[in-house]
């Protein structure tokens, strides 16, 4: 009786454990390289739109706001308007990349 139920404890839970155990490591990671691929985004963003300030100065917003999505694109990145606007209120309010 107790072989049996060490066999059963052994073919049975351990695989479900170490199942459990290997997807949570692996959500881990997901979660670390979005965060990755968020910040250099974040930074990106950043810098373009400091990039467009300069080049296009005050005002001329669409044309600032083209130039960043087609250099964003460019670089491998598709980017929402939102993440634009995330950018501009970061800097604007002194949070963003020095």
């Amino acid at each position: 009786m107790l072989d049996a139920l060490s066999f059963s404890l052994k073919n049975v839970l351990l695989p479900g454990v170490s199942t459990l155990i290997i997807a949570f490591v692996c959500e881990l990671v997901r979660h670390y390289i979005r965060q990755i691929k968020d910040e250099r985004l974040r930074e990106l963003l950043e810098r373009l739109v400091n990039a467009a300030e300069q080049i296009y100065g005050s005002g001329e917003g669409a044309a600032k706001y083209e130039y960043v999505v087609r250099q964003a694109q460019q670089r491998g990145y598709s980017v929402s308007r939102a993440d634009v606007e995330a950018a501009v209120y970061d800097i604007n309010s002194g949070k963003g990349c020095a």
